[in-house]
């Protein structure tokens, strides 16, 4: 008898359509020819990314493929809760299960980020065995202009989340193999994906479908309560002590249009926190209602800056993080300086006073 997909039957989405079964297709292609396979996603790691390699590597544990996850950076403590899904490695040069996987591997997954530099230390090993001819790189991810530096790839920005798209490979797996794949674990996975990167489903792109593909997840066994407290009921006091020193330090600029935050190294010591501790900041600085673009810059260990941009209505902050390399979504996006803070705080600052007054 013929598998029967127990999809419900799915809105199409306001924002954007659903990828046929067949649009698959190539990915599955990879995914089925394929033995060896590491998964990883972009530096500074988001609940986007590690909830969609985590459910991916289940799906092609479940195929028995040999599969491993290695990430270029670690895992911030909110979701460290998912390694008990799935072993999560983080990579350094000094990395020798690392690096071993990486060389045996015959197939990269890279989800949630379309830019080369966004794999940070691992794209030079991936772009050498890329060279030899004995590795295919795979990208799914739905930000916006993707370079071309894989040999598949699925990018649709119309998607909420890389989870979302995750989501749709399974169900057209599923249909390629004639047999169910999703299991409680696979849910709990893609829920983290797809509610943190809607913004636990109040930004533009959550649409009708992506409430009932949350809903089929939650049917699926996905713990939405007992996710939710995992990831934003989990700050360690060093984070609180951040938020409270940063919620002082923002300014407001430009008739209340611009919000803008630096967070300094000093001020990183002083409260004994982590880079990864300044990602939830960066919400508050939108929640003045007369902010069109908020601005929050980190400084790095390295002496370079990080920048992260958040926007409301038709101000594509993508294109104001290309400048500079980066990239991301119409309403949020970033980038890494290569120079100083005080030098990228006032470039920056005049780049976003003319970038706002051209719109």
């Amino acid at each position: 008898m013929p598998f029967k997909s127990d999809i419900p039957l799915m809105i199409v989405p306001e924002y954007g359509r659903t990828l046929k079964a067949e649009e698959w297709s190539p990915v599955i292609d990879a995914l089925l020819a394929g033995e060896h396979f590491v998964l990883t996603t972009h530096e500074n790691s988001d609940g986007d990314g590690l909830g969609s390699e985590v459910a991916l590597a289940l799906v092609l544990k479940s195929l028995g493929k040999e599969v491993s996850i290695v990430n270029p950076t670690e895992v911030p403590p909110n979701y460290k809760f998912l390694k008990r899904l799935y072993p999560i490695t983080m990579f350094n040069n000094k990395s020798e299960d690392a690096l071993q996987e990486l060389t045996l591997c015959d197939v990269v997954v890279l989800l949630d980020a379309n830019l080369r530099d966004r794999m940070g230390s691992l794209w030079p090993h991936v772009s050498f065995s890329k060279e030899l001819g004995s590795l295919k790189l795979v990208c799914i991810d739905h930000h916006l202009e993707p370079d071309d530096f894989t040999d598949v790839m699925v990018c649709e920005h119309y998607a909420s989340s890389t989870g979302e798209l995750v989501y749709g490979l399974i169900y057209a797996l599923q249909e390629r193999l004639g047999r169910a794949l999703f299991t409680p674990e696979i849910a709990e996975a893609l829920y983290v994906s797809v509610m943190t990167d809607t913004g636990s489903f109040r930004f533009p792109k959550t649409t009708p479908y992506v409430y009932q593909l949350a809903g089929d997840l939650v049917s699926k066994g996905a713990n939405a309560a007992v996710i939710y407290d995992n990831i934003y009921n989990s700050l360690t006091p060093q984070a609180l002590k951040l938020l409270g020193a940063a919620l002082s330090a923002i300014t407001i600029l430009d008739n209340g249009e611009i919000s803008w935050l630096f967070i300094s190294q000093d001020m990183l010591k002083a409260t004994e926190s982590k880079l990864f501790d300044t990602d939830l900041i960066i919400q508050y600085l939108l929640s003045v209602p007369s902010v069109r673009l908020a601005v929050l810059m980190v400084e790095m260990q390295d002496g370079r800056t990080k920048a992260s941009f958040r926007s409301r209505g038709n101000v594509y902050v993508n294109q104001l993080a290309k400048k500079y390399g980066g990239g991301g979504h119409m309403n949020a996006a970033g980038c890494l300086f290569p120079f100083s803070s005080d030098k990228a705080q006032q470039v920056l600052l005049e780049d976003v006073r003319l970038f706002l007054k051209q719109l």
